[in-house]
């Protein structure tokens, strides 16, 4: 008895070794059941035949092995397709940027998917296989995912859109620390050596190789007329750095969440010129204000 049949244009080995490693449950039982394969253009063809010598109604084999199938299929579409569909998306929508832009955004889209809750997408595709095979017996799943899996496909080009945006936005800040630096470059040190105290909260103080203050003249003009609540400390600490350009810098900071921006800009930025300090006074004064 004609138990279901399974197209596919790719991955027909996988689909056919979990069935097998499934039939061997069922073989136990007294139950077997037949593959035939045939090939039809670029599509593969599994249909699948039972007999068995049991009382059990064939309809309780059928529905426990379209359970079989809709679970395999859930588990192909996200481990095996996932990449290429998500691949089509960025092609389709996002066909402007180079093949290399494409290649990045592919990857930042994947490893989204691969923190996200994978068990979800594949409960949500288990239950649409499910639903479909209760009233047909064939199934293609290129088509089933075009046509049944729309809301899948618009979650993936959901993640796109997120690895897209922060593509950008890593984009514009590399640009930007570019810009800095060139800007360092070009300029004369008016410093060896500047220490910079970095609280968690964001204010700073900066000193000279012989610990003195050093003057605020370089953020004259950077916050005049600003609202205390307007001044962004993260940006006066890189412009400061930047105008005075020293040789050295060395930051004193406690290791938390609200420094670690700033710290990462300052040594993109300077490089090899910056060295974080973790051990003096200095530093042991801003854990115990922290």
């Amino acid at each position: 008895m004609s138990l279901i049949s399974i197209g596919s244009t790719r991955h027909i080995d996988f689909i056919r070794n979990r069935l097998d490693d499934e039939f061997k449950l069922l073989q136990a039982e007294g139950v077997q059941i037949y593959c035939k394969e045939k090939a039809s253009g670029n599509y593969t063809f599994l249909g699948f035949d039972v007999e068995t010598d049991q009382d059990t109604s064939f309809n309780s084999y059928r529905t426990l092995f379209k359970q079989y199938v809709a679970k395999i299929i859930s588990d192909l579409v996200v481990g095996k397709w996932e990449e290429k569909l998500v691949s089509r998306i960025i092609k389709n929508n996002y066909h402007y940027f180079t093949n290399e832009e494409k290649n990045i955004i592919l990857e930042k889209t994947l490893e989204m998917l691969r923190l996200d809750n994978s068990i979800q997408r594949k409960n949500k595709i288990l239950f649409k296989v499910i639903d479909y095979l209760e009233n047909n017996d064939d199934l293609i799943i290129d088509g089933f995912i075009k046509f049944r899996l729309k809301e899948y496909l618009s979650d993936l080009e959901d993640v796109v859109d997120r690895a897209v945006e922060d593509f950008l936005m890593e984009k514009e800040y590399n640009e930007f620390i570019r810009l800095l630096r060139y800007f360092v470059d070009i300029q004369d040190p008016r410093a060896e050596l500047v220490h910079v105290l970095l609280k968690p909260s964001g204010l700073f103080t900066l000193y000279d190789g012989n610990q003195n203050v050093i003057s605020n003249e370089y953020l004259e003009g950077l916050i005049f007329d600003l609202p205390t609540s307007e001044i962004n400390y993260e940006d006066l600490l890189i412009s400061a750095l930047i105008t005075i350009a020293p040789r050295q810098i060395i930051l004193h900071t406690v290791k938390c969440y609200q420094t670690k921006n700033v710290i990462n800009t300052i040594q993109n930025v300077f490089g090899d010129r910056v060295t974080i300090c973790e051990g003096c006074p200095k530093c042991k004064n801003l854990n115990f204000e922290f």
